[in-house]
């Protein structure tokens, strides 16, 4: 398995809010406990939103609040979507006032936040490629809407005729999931890497087994 799509696994699992040992995570991955504990490390250092230490255990933090603004998840993700996009400028000085906000925006979060968790910074490897997928987030978030039917393909892989259902975002990663008619099965794609995105003729209608409600984590 490659280390990306390790990290990406590992997000999947801690996003349940249960704590989990290393030891678990490494069994679950068949990888060593040692290699969990860097890839915990590289996420954490990412500014995922991960709470624990080596020998106790690793978990998602819950939602965060900027005093006295409460932030939604949508208003999270459109805070991350301006700093991802400012962290591709060619500007040094829009480079550096971003960071300047950043780091205020740290500096403005709840105490009970681990000060070395820079959540609003961003994010280091292997997640610094996520202002990708401004590209296609539009078309994405329209086709849910609509319930329009997609074909998309990602790089390095082949198209798939999709039912589009939702997207999420956590840990600077957005995430679609979708109902494949081409696998017959619910797939879940980073956004980032999706290469094309082109409509199909016809909408989608609610069937057994294809719908939001039907996908178990």
């Amino acid at each position: 398995m490659k280390r990306k799509t390790r990290l990406m696994s590992l997000m999947e699992v801690l996003q349940n809010g249960a704590v989990h040992r290393a030891e678990d995570l490494a069994k679950q991955l068949n990888v060593s406990v040692r290699t969990v504990y860097r890839d915990m490390d590289t996420l954490m250092a990412s500014g995922v939103a991960i709470e624990g230490t080596r020998g106790r255990g690793y978990r998602a933090k819950a939602a965060l609040t900027l005093p006295p603004i409460h932030v939604t998840q949508d208003e999270l993700e459109a805070l991350h979507l301006g700093l991802a996009a400012i962290a591709t400028s060619m500007d040094a000085d829009i480079q550096a006032a971003a960071d300047s906000l950043a780091q205020k925006l740290d500096d403005a979060l709840p105490e009970t936040v681990e000060s070395n968790v820079q959540s609003t910074h961003f994010a280091a490897y292997p997640f610094s490629g996520a202002a990708e997928g401004l590209l296609h987030l539009n078309t994405l978030r329209a086709a849910i809407k609509a319930r329009q039917r997609l074909r998309i393909a990602v790089k390095h892989g082949a198209s798939q005729d999709l039912r589009p259902l939702k997207i999420t975002y956590w840990g600077r990663v957005w995430t679609l999931l979708s109902y494949s008619e081409s696998q017959e099965s619910f797939v879940k794609l980073q956004v980032d890497q999706i290469e094309t995105v082109s409509t199909l003729p016809g909408l989608f209608v609610d069937e057994p087994g294809k719908g939001l409600a039907d996908y178990v984590t």
